[in-house]
């Protein structure tokens, strides 16, 4: 008789569909769990409910369009490798509200949003890609929607995540968020 394979963390969690909380206080410790628990406290009182999406990792959705991505990496799944950390997809379109929000921001956080720029690669409604300047440096190319990404986000980064889910939640309730439709590999130009 064939040995049965063990399951994967995916398939152990898609049968659950275990909490946030759960899964935050068995991956992460120390400063990255009280950071982690603070950043879901935030979600929490905004009325934003994390919904397990994959192995380790939720969405965060207002009004069926999302908001951002939680991921946490545990030691057993990634063989150590980046073990109890937790990750920030943070989803915002350049425009003149976010250039807005971060022209205050701190040089630290300009050169993060600045590095999350991405160059449009012909996968949705905005291609071939937007001109765009953002961070005050000219972008030519750029994906109308991206996201900014953050590990073991510190209290000043955390702080700029929630004003980027507060920016968000806004552009959804105003529909500035853009419709981006994806157009399968076989159909781009």
């Amino acid at each position: 008789m064939p040995e049965k394979i063990p399951d994967s963390l995916f398939q152990k969690q898609q049968r659950v569909r275990p909490k946030i909380e759960d899964v935050m206080v068995d991956v992460l410790e120390g400063d990255a769990l009280i950071n982690a628990q603070d950043f879901l406290s935030y979600l929490r009182e905004n009325k934003l409910t994390p919904a397990w999406g994959s192995a380790n990792s939720w969405k965060v959705s207002y009004k069926n369009k999302g908001v951002c991505y939680i991921r946490f990496h545990g030691a057993a799944e990634y063989h150590n490798m980046d073990a109890g950390s937790w990750h920030l997809a943070l989803f915002s379109q350049f425009d003149n509200h976010l250039n807005e929000l971060i022209s205050d921001e701190s040089e630290e956080i300009q050169t993060l949003v600045r590095n999350h720029i991405d160059h449009s690669e012909s996968c949705g409604g905005c291609m071939p890609g937007l001109d765009r300047k953002s961070v005050n440096k000219e972008f030519t190319n750029i994906c109308a929607g991206t996201s900014i990404q953050m590990t073991n986000p510190d209290d000043q980064l955390r702080e700029f995540a929630k004003k980027l889910i507060a920016l968000r939640r806004d552009a959804i309730i105003n529909n500035r968020v853009p419709k981006c439709q994806y157009i399968k590999l076989g159909d781009r130009k």
